[in-house]
């Protein structure tokens, strides 16, 4: 069970809504499952070029080319890495660890698209290799902007499993 203390589950739904119709996305340290770090990450994939989009997989990335680099951040999210880098090192600096990664929908449901869980597979190999804890994989889901769903996901072997999530 992640536990995510309600100030910071605002923070994050604020981030979503603030960069509506793009997708947010950010990083969420703590212990034990406990979240008490939050790092909001800018969404760069409107600057990426036509070949940065290669590692999209093939559905997704027609969608994305038929888009303008502006719309392409409605429907996918890349982290600056620069950011990733500066966030990960405050959770270490700070004695706590990598809890979750979170991102918005905006226009569709609290769960992983195909695209989300290629994603994190692909990360997997880099967090072996910097002996990073697994990380949950978190969506807002601002389908219904008057109650924003959100929804915490492990990813493994390319299969999500929603983990139940508390706010405190």
């Amino acid at each position: 069970m992640l536990t995510i203390p309600a100030a910071i589950a605002e923070e994050m739904i604020a981030h979503a809504c603030e960069l509506k119709p793009h997708e947010c996305c950010g990083i969420l340290g703590g212990t034990r499952e406990s979240v008490s770090q939050h790092y909001r990450i800018t969404n760069i994939l409107a600057n990426l070029s036509e070949s940065d989009l290669a590692r999209f997989d093939a559905p997704k990335l027609s969608d994305l080319k038929q888009l303008s680099p502006e719309e392409r951040a409605d429907i996918a999210f890349q982290m600056d890495s620069q950011e990733m880098g500066n966030a990960l090192r405050d959770i270490r600096d700070r004695g706590v660890s990598l809890q979750a990664f979170y991102h918005s929908h905006t226009m569709s449901p609290a769960r992983p698209s195909q695209t989300d869980i290629t994603i994190a597979m692909e990360f997997e190999g880099y967090r072996e290799k910097l002996n990073l804890p697994e990380p949950l994989h978190i969506i807002i889901s601002l389908l219904n902007i008057e109650s924003p769903d959100i929804r915490a996901f492990r990813i493994r072997n390319h299969e999500a499993t929603e983990v139940p999530t508390t706010l405190v």
